[in-house]
């Protein structure tokens, strides 16, 4: 399997989309009253994890099983790591989005919501410079050394 079939472009994408909903929701949040933007404040969370699913199926169904299988050593356990990480995060991920469904839920206790979002948004913030530098940048290294050596 050659590395240079393994694109991290739309991944890298879904990443600065992910990056400005979280810039949105961290401007909602900075606001002196965040529960005031309550309704804005869950568009904007469930619009992110939109995203972010999208983005956690592409890479559970097309880059982690690729990388896997990579002649690279070194990739293979880059990619078996992250992706073990990934389950106790998609399991947080999932328990914040089933205790806020929307704004409803959220105006019965805007100060939880508003802990809890800053949490999760801190964790997915974490997640993605990780994974662009130690995952995403190991692929292309990966991508360009299989080039430069097929010259």
């Amino acid at each position: 399997m050659s590395s240079a079939a393994i694109s991290t472009t739309l991944y890298r994408h879904h990443h600065a989309t992910v990056g400005q909903l979280v810039d949105r929701i961290d401007s909602l949040l900075a606001a002196p009253s965040p529960v005031a933007n309550a309704a804005a404040l869950a568009a904007a969370v469930r619009d992110l994890f939109g995203v972010f699913t999208v983005h956690l199926s592409l890479e559970d169904s097309a880059l982690y099983p690729r990388l896997l299988a990579h002649p690279t050593p070194a990739l293979r356990a880059t990619a078996a790591r992250f992706q073990a990480e990934m389950g106790s995060l998609r399991a947080r991920f999932d328990r914040y989005r089933a205790s806020w469904p929307g704004p409803l839920a959220v105006s019965k206790d805007p100060e939880t919501f508003v802990r809890e979002t800053r949490e999760v948004v801190t964790a997915l913030k974490h997640r993605i410079a990780r994974e662009d530098l130690e995952l995403y940048d190991v692929i292309d290294r990966a991508a360009l050394a299989d080039r430069t050596a097929n010259r």
